[in-house]
């Protein structure tokens, strides 16, 4: 009986770090939060002469994870449950 509860938590928060948002919203949040990056990266160019393009690969895939693994697992959970 503990497992079905430990996968319950697990979900909800998912639907609390997913916050109800859909593909579009998602989508939309990871390109305003790029563009962000991308202008902190001119920013620091221009002000203290430091390129930190090195860090911005890294910082986009954990960017990426963030907004669009929680809405997928959730999306196939949903399908999942429909289907049964």
């Amino acid at each position: 009986m503990t497992v079905p509860q430990q996968s319950s938590s697990f979900f909800n928060q998912l639907r609390q770090i997913n916050g109800d948002r859909g593909f579009f919203a998602n989508l939309g949040g990871f390109f305003c939060v790029s563009c962000m990056m991308g202008l902190g990266n001119l920013f620091s160019q221009s002000l203290f002469h430091e390129n930190m393009a090195w860090l911005l690969g890294p910082l986009m895939v954990m960017i990426g994870l963030y907004f669009f693994v929680p809405y997928f697992i959730l999306l196939l959970m949903k399908r999942r449950s429909s289907e049964g």
